[in-house]
């Protein structure tokens, strides 16, 4: 007899470790597939939220400019001049602008001061809108000239320089006349005489600081404005300061709102130059915003249908009559101050494309529909995969209360 018993060794069998091995295997799938579910609905909802506050900054930002348009040249009856502005801090000095407080760039359209070549294709491209307005904060009225100038480059002589600073910017103007509107920089103020010094030459503030002058080409303006003593006497819309203060807070705005090729919402400011690529330069404002349309708002008595009213459609009773787009505004030659507001609409991304329900490699239709204004559907198919995106559109109609109140 064996003095000790015989030890059997247990533990688990191949079988056993193999069954457990594929109940973990199940588990883990489980897992996966509630993990993967979970984390697209958190995608989706994470998704849609940038869209959301993205169109709702972009949207605030272009609509407090608006609401500032025409401040400083609100003589309604006078705009739509071309302004030929030169500009030393820029790469190519000479350049234009509009004396409008809104100026829409449809795809395929040109305005007629030639301010919008080149914004893209009709239906698909989106729209760019440019904002106009100063910052002068103490007068709103345009100033007379005093004396008729008898060459392009003498002096400026107005009939009240009230709050007029070195550092000014001006746009002259003679109505009724076929000459185009010029911007000169104020760099001195002698009695009524606006002196304008040419570029490069130094100058110094009202609050000491010595500053060169940018936007006074030599030679003069090209144009010597007259009219004194008739209807038509040239006038001079002051527009702010474009040095004081130096953080460029309360400098004249000349904004223009596009989309880029990376879908971000910019800002190109006309007055503001990048010292790098000597080019107005250009600032984000909100990503993922795919599209842009505008619309103007007119008051000049026409029922076209896009505008529900029950009383009688008329002309200058501070009502809008009709929205229409800056196509059909440049073609009929509408007078720029018939326009009284502006419809914007934006459409925001989601940052993320979303899988297609039936899997990869099937169509995407997370979106099967494009989204929609008051103007219609937005044309989205310049992007082939437009609908494994998810949309939101911000719509508003702002009213330019500048040039409702007119200039008194």
């Amino acid at each position: 007899m064996h003095l000790f018993a015989t030890i059997r060794a247990r533990g688990f069998s191949l079988v056993e470790l193999m069954v457990a091995m594929l109940i973990g295997l199940i588990g883990m799938i489980i897992i996966f597939q509630v993990f993967e579910v979970s984390e697209g609905i958190k995608r989706t909802t994470t998704s849609g939220g940038d869209a959301q506050q993205n169109g709702a900054v972009a949207l605030y930002v272009l609509e407090h400019d608006l609401r500032n348009a025409g401040m400083g040249f609100n003589d309604v009856a006078n705009a739509g001049c071309r302004i030929l502005g030169y500009d030393s801090a820029r790469a190519t000095p000479n350049f234009n602008l509009m004396l409008v407080p809104a100026l829409i760039c449809a795809p395929g359209s040109t305005n007629p001061g030639g301010n919008c070549p080149g914004t893209g294709t009709a239906g698909t491209s989106p729209d760019q809108l440019t904002v106009f307005y100063g910052s002068q904060p103490l007068i709103a009225n345009a100033s007379q000239l005093g004396v008729n100038m008898t060459a392009t480059d003498v002096q400026v002589q107005l009939n009240n320089t009230y709050a007029y600073r070195p550092g000014d910017l001006l746009v002259l103007q003679q109505p009724a006349s076929g000459n185009s509107c010029s911007l000169i920089e104020t760099t001195a103020i002698l009695s009524t005489t606006v002196t304008r010094s040419a570029a490069g030459a130094s100058y110094p503030l009202n609050i000491g600081t010595q500053v060169l002058a940018r936007m006074n080409q030599s030679g003069g303006m090209g144009v010597a404005y007259g009219g004194v003593g008739t209807a038509n006497v040239s006038r001079a819309y002051n527009l702010g300061n474009l040095h004081d203060p130096a953080s460029g807070a309360a400098t004249p705005v000349y904004n223009t709102y596009a989309i880029d090729a990376s879908k971000s919402l910019t800002i190109s400011s006309a007055f503001v130059i990048d010292p790098v690529t000597r080019a107005p330069q250009v600032s984000a404002v909100a990503d993922n915003i795919v599209h842009m349309r505008a619309l103007y708002g007119l008051d000049d008595g026409v029922n076209d249908g896009s505008v529900t009213f029950a009383g009688t459609f008329a002309a200058g009773d501070g009502l809008i009559d009709r929205f229409v787009s800056a196509t059909t505004f440049n073609a009929a030659g509408t007078p720029w101050q018939s326009i009284i507001a502006v419809r914007v609409a934006l459409v925001a991304r989601s940052a993320l494309a979303e899988k297609p329900s039936a899997g990869l490699g099937a169509a995407c239709d997370t979106t099967p529909n494009p989204p929609t204004w008051s103007g219609g559907a937005f044309d989205l198919s310049a992007d082939p995969n437009w609908q494994c995106y998810r949309y939101r559109v911000f719509e508003t109609t702002i009213p330019l209360r500048n040039w409702i109140w007119k200039s008194s």
